[in-house]
């Protein structure tokens, strides 16, 4: 099947209110496990390569290959996304070598620095037929950090709208109380917040640091806008366990490959029937 754009493969999501799991890889491995689990649900996917993995020009070019080869010979729709995109050149290279999505991520940067970086990023995209994520607010970091008691770096909902008229992004990232990587304390989302956005932007919705969400949280999102969801460090965690167990074993260096790719592909199966999108492709 074709590789799809992010805003295809958001359509009918938004339509019929589940959500698409996007997965970030670093070698085929990764890119093996979540098409194989995406075509045993039958459900579309997201293949995902972030800008903090890519540590050389050359690295950014093998992985986009893996997933872009991996996506195309899916038999379920695939969109294949440049994730944490903060540099536009590496996000020409990732449109030059067939990925359908970028995301540039402003979070961190003034308003208009943001909307005018993101327009840059639109323009190019849409001249590759890709489409592009922005985002709005700031989702804490790798080691749990949120924002302050008056949670400003949650997205303002007029802040949002304004940003997807002037930018006309294809999708947008919000922030509402998750984190990237592991959270120290139960997340607290703010759900009336989220919304209060969905009603104000008709743009899709990416919740971005669902790793050690519980199920409840995963089904409050989407019934409240979600419709895109980033998983990262639980499919790597699921690998990690695999990997210590086997060689505590004794397992060969092909039996960690196998066992290692099995319980990434159990995970993320595991996240596609949770979102909703199993049977969908």
């Amino acid at each position: 099947m074709a590789l799809v754009t992010l805003s295809e493969i958001l359509k009918d999501a938004e339509k019929n209110h589940y959500a698409v799991g996007m997965f970030d890889i670093h070698n085929l491995e990764m890119a093996s496990a979540a098409v194989d689990a995406a075509e045993e649900e039958r459900s579309p996917i997201i293949l995902a390569l972030a800008e903090v993995h890519a540590g050389s020009v050359r690295q950014l070019q093998n992985l986009a290959d893996v997933a872009v080869f991996c996506g195309r010979r899916a038999k379920v729709p695939v969109a294949v996304h440049y994730d944490h995109g903060q540099s536009i050149p590496y996000i020409l290279q990732v449109l030059h070598r067939g990925f359908t999505s970028v995301m540039l991520d402003g979070s961190a940067w003034p308003y208009r620095e943001n909307v005018e970086k993101t327009r840059e990023a639109v323009r190019l995209a849409k001249a590759f037929g890709a489409s592009v994520e922005g985002e709005i607010g700031h989702v804490g970091g790798s080691e749990g950090e949120v924002c302050g008691e008056d949670n400003s770096c949650y997205t303002d909902p007029e802040e949002a709208k304004a940003f997807c008229e002037e930018t006309q992004v294809d999708a947008l990232a919000v922030a509402i109380g998750t984190v990237h990587g592991n959270y120290r304390k139960a997340p607290c989302l703010d759900l009336p917040r989220l919304e209060k956005i969905h009603a104000m932007v008709e743009t899709p919705l990416v919740l971005h640091g669902g790793s050690g969400l519980s199920e409840e949280d995963f089904r409050n999102c989407i019934r409240c806008g979600i419709s895109k969801i980033n998983i990262y460090t639980e499919v790597v965690q699921s690998a990690e366990k695999a990997l210590r167990t086997d060689c505590m074993k004794g397992g060969g260096y092909l039996d960690i490959l196998r066992t290692t790719t099995n319980e990434m592909r159990g995970t993320i199966a595991e996240k596609l029937r949770l979102f909703g999108s199993a049977g969908r492709a």
